[in-house]
């Protein structure tokens, strides 16, 4: 028989609402594996999760609807409040009031004085007949004024549902957009999962869904015109350079160039994919030759979220492939089946615009021999350069890679050897946010330190034999400064520059 995990979110009416809809569930012959419902955030909603056979799962819907218990959609709030700041010319206000009225959107309050102690802020209050059309109505004034959301109400109508997570549905839709619509119901209950999970770690429910939040919030308010990096321009040899640019959120994208072609190892977030774009173009990196190859290290979407936006032949191992394709950064790991894994990988990936390649092209398996205590999969040869691509033990995630280019001293270590004591305080605020959301950014705490001991063995011999040459060995970490390594610590190598664009 055929088993399915599904979930319903239950329209509490009154205080034997839970009772009666277990028991339709129930009746279903299906069993509850998940339930939360707590009436100081929201007397009205309680999520449900259940298992059983596809026919049962259907006839509990069927019989939560009759019912009046399930919530299928999310209503919007029936009346929304929010502050312009309103510019001191002359028919500012008819303004923003024709725009209220060509969505037939009736004013409940309105402040506005010039002589008062915020003369500049213009509050409202409105309600719009067409809730679809809310967001439509805040762009259409954030097209000429900065508007700030204050809240929402319900009115004295609580049948309108303008509850607590009815309220959090749109502040994640402020975030994502339309686009988030047809995932809120199922993101409200993913949410809400991890928040529950986390409360035996001893974070409060609510704080997690603010956390989530505000990891949104953090990439949408650093693409476009709050985009910036720190830059890294490093000659190398004969005419080769390489580009470090660390992103305002996540790692770190790396570029070879060459005068036959470039190489990126890693390529970002996709939500920074224009902004990338635009910085390429500044540093001369967007004409011929081109990109011939893309690395991706690894399948966290900081890392290879923008991968899809390229035509250069994308490479990666087998398991990171994997990890993009079940949406799920703890594949392979004994961390896979944590919900707060499941739930993060789906978070990051919506807030950031995941694009990941229709195709890849996958490294080989083990060859046989070892670099160091790692096993090396293939040898390449690009643009004049010679590669070596090195597999690491899955500490940090499944399927990670290393890059190797002993001519020209280059290691690229992805995640495994960080530089986290040069990064920035608001880069470090930001990595903040996994590390609360999943315990751990690696998948395998315990076999990451015998990984991170190991690559810093192979970095320090390797440094060694360069410096009987005159050279030193260049450290590409995926979070923080291309690096040299002095007496153990990593020490940031060049001029570090601020990039903003050019407006």
């Amino acid at each position: 028989m055929d088993c399915r995990n599904e979930f319903f979110i239950i329209r509490i009416p009154d205080t034997g609402s839970i009772h009666e809809a277990v028991r339709i569930i129930a009746d279903a012959g299906i069993t509850v594996t998940r339930c939360h419902f707590n009436r100081s955030i929201d007397p009205k909603t309680a999520f449900v999760s259940v298992r059983g056979s596809s026919d049962g799962c259907h006839r509990a819907m069927q019989a939560l609807s009759e019912q009046g218990y399930l919530q299928s959609e999310i209503r919007y709030p029936k009346s929304i409040r929010f502050t312009v700041i309103v510019p001191d010319i002359p028919g500012t206000l008819h303004r923003i009031l024709m725009i209220l009225d060509n969505y037939k959107a009736e004013i409940t309050s309105l402040a506005f004085d010039n002589r008062g102690k915020n003369p500049d802020r213009l509050s409202i209050a409105v309600r719009v007949r067409d809730t679809s059309q809310t967001e439509e109505l805040l762009d259409a004034i954030r097209a000429h004024y900065q508007l700030e959301i204050d809240g929402y109400d319900c009115g004295d109508d609580e049948s309108d549902g303008c509850l607590f997570y009815q309220r959090y549905a749109e502040r994640v839709r402020a975030i994502l957009g339309e686009t988030a619509d047809p995932y809120l119901v199922d993101l409200l209950n993913q949410f809400s999962h991890i928040a529950q999970q986390l409360t035996e770690y001893g974070e409060e429910y609510e704080t997690t869904l603010e956390q989530i939040l505000q990891n949104g919030r953090r990439l949408a308010e650093t693409s476009g015109d709050g985009f910036f990096a720190d830059v890294q321009k490093i000659p190398i040899t004969n005419g080769i350079w390489l580009y470090c640019f660390q992103l305002p959120g996540g790692g770190s994208i790396f570029v070879i160039d060459t005068p036959t072609g470039r190489i990126m190892v890693d390529t970002g977030y996709g939500i920074y994919h224009n902004d990338v774009m635009q910085m390429f173009r500044y540093y001369g990196l967007d004409g011929a030759p081109g990109f011939t190859r893309i690395i991706l290290t690894h399948g966290d979407t900081d890392h290879c979220g923008a991968a899809g936006y390229f035509e250069a032949p994308v490479w990666t191992h087998e398991g990171t492939w994997n990890v993009i394709k079940t949406n799920n950064r703890a594949y392979g790991a004994c961390s896979e089946d944590l919900v707060f894994e499941q739930v993060y990988t789906v978070m990051i990936n919506l807030f950031a615009r995941m694009h990941p390649p229709v195709q890849v092209n996958l490294f080989p398996p083990p060859s046989g021999e070892k670099v160091g205590a790692f096993p090396l999969l293939c040898r390449f040869e690009e643009n004049g350069i010679s590669g070596e691509i090195i597999e690491g033990y899955g500490g940090h995630q499944h399927g990670m890679v290393y890059l190797l280019c002993r001519e020209l001293g280059l290691l690229f270590t992805s995640d495994t050897i960080l530089n986290l004591k040069h990064l920035t305080p608001d880069r470090s605020q930001y990595n903040g946010f996994a590390v609360y959301l999943v315990r751990s950014v690696n998948v395998n705490p315990d076999l990451v330190r015998n990984e991170r001991k190991d690559l810093m063995n192979v970095a320090t011999d390797l440094d060694a034999g360069l410096q009987k040459k005159g050279n030193r060995l260049i450290i590409c970490c995926g979070h923080g400064p291309v690096s040299t390594l002095e007496n153990g610590d990593l020490i940031p190598l060049g001029t570090i520059e601020s990039y903003r664009h050019i407006t």
